[in-house]
This record gives C-alpha cells, sequence and structure tokens, in this order.
C-alpha cells in the first residue's frame, strides 16, 4: 500500500491503520501506556480511539487485581483485523 509522506519523511497513517494498530496490540496484559507507545499516540488521541473502539465493541477494557487497566481485542475486533488485512493485501496487489 503507498503510504503518505510528509516533507518530513514521516508516513503519515490513516485512522484505519491507527484502529489496526491497537487492536493488532491489545491482548490480556496491555496496559494503556504499552499501547500508547507501540501505536505512536499521544494520551489523548489514544483516548480519543479508546471511547470509540469500546463503544463500537472492537475493545474491552478491565482492570487488573491490582486495579491496572488492561486491554484486549474483542471477536468483532479480531473479525475487524482480519478484514483489514484482506483490505489491505488486495491494495498492495492493485498498487495503490
Amino acid at each position: 500500500m503507498k503510504s503518505n509522506t510528509a516533507k518530513t519523511g514521516f508516513a503519515q497513517r490513516s485512522r484505519v491503520d491507527i484502529i489496526a494498530c491497537i487492536l493488532e496490540h491489545s491482548n490480556r496484559t496491555s496496559r494503556k501506556t504499552r499501547l500508547i507507545y507501540r501505536c505512536n499516540l499521544s494520551l489523548s488521541q489514544f483516548k480519543m480511539y479508546e471511547t470509540c473502539l469500546i463503544d463500537a465493541g472492537l475493545l474491552t477494557k478491565t482492570r487488573s487485581k491490582n486495579n491496572i487497566e488492561i486491554y484486549e481485542t474483542t471477536e468483532k475486533g479480531k473479525r475487524f483485523l482480519k478484514d483489514y488485512e484482506k483490505i489491505k493485501e488486495t491494495l498492495e496487489e492493485m498498487r495503490l
């Protein structure tokens, strides 16, 4: 897939790419800080995506015994990731 590259040389990600990144890195041990770093987001950006993903049923947030927020991708979120990968592969084949 073609990436948009700004004058600074950094690739710009779409919202869908960011959503996929969060879902890919959300497992039974994923904390907010880990997701922010792995997905290269600010806290305010993460909070916006967190709310949208939870409301859409793609992500769940629970608390551990130590009262730490833990994120996990739901089954619906896993289906989203499979579809995302298929679309990404198709676009790469088309060289878009």
